[in-house]
């Protein structure tokens, strides 16, 4: 793949390209809250996090999960500039993007880029708030499906503007607990939830309130 066409297409704004995603779109536009303490958004590892475990991990947070399953970084791009989101202004966000342009096969260094511009875009339409970023989880069969590519992107995440969370690291079971991943080895099973709502907590409270109070 030539690696500046792969790059404008990943920074080109585009709409969900399926009826189904379109659909879902709208029943998310439609529970659209006031506002928000958290904002959670991405694509399908970010729709699918189970709401109980969100209220468990961060109690008398409002949480608004923006997450789209089949969001690629061009998609995200175009939700954030075409659906009015800015009177959420949360204290903090949280972004879970990129394993499907990685399953499209983009270069991890657009990917990369792209995850940058979806971030600043996210800040500075919810008025700075405190950022956080997930790793790329890994997915398929060890050693992983584009392991080396997704090394690589997951390396690059560390010059956003954000505090990343280690998706390779919080996803490690305890021993007897059940699988972080489902059958397909790409979705977060409840235990893979569970265990990356315990990282963001650990990180995000000291985070947001040293964001409020600077």
């Amino acid at each position: 793949m030539d690696p500046a066409q792969a790059l404008a297409r990943v920074l080109t704004p585009a709409p969900p390209a399926k009826p189904s995603a379109l659909r879902r779109l709208a029943q998310i536009e439609a529970r659209m809250p006031e506002a928000a303490d958290l904002v959670l958004f991405g694509d399908s590892l970010a729709a699918a996090w189970p709401e109980a475990l969100l209220h468990s991990a961060l109690p008398r947070w409002r949480v608004f999960n923006f997450g789209l399953p089949g969001d690629r970084v061009q998609n995200s791009l175009w939700r954030l500039a075409s659906i009015p989101t800015a009177h959420l202004r949360p204290r903090a966000l949280v972004m879970l993007l990129g394993t499907n342009n990685l399953g499209d096969g983009d270069p991890p260094e657009a990917i990369a880029e792209g995850l940058a511009a979806v971030l600043e875009a996210a800040i500075r339409q919810w008025g700075d708030p405190a950022a956080f970023v997930v790793t790329i989880p890994r997915r398929g069969e060890a050693p992983g499906f584009r392991q080396n590519e997704r090394s690589r992107l997951n390396a690059e995440l560390a010059r956003l503007r954000a505090t990343l969370l280690d998706a390779d690291a919080a996803l490690v079971p305890s021993p007897g607990e059940e699988p972080c991943l489902l059958a397909d080895m790409l979705h977060l099973s409840e235990a893979g939830y569970r265990r990356l709502g315990a990282a963001l907590a650990a990180a995000i409270v000291p985070a947001a309130r040293q964001n409020s109070d600077g």
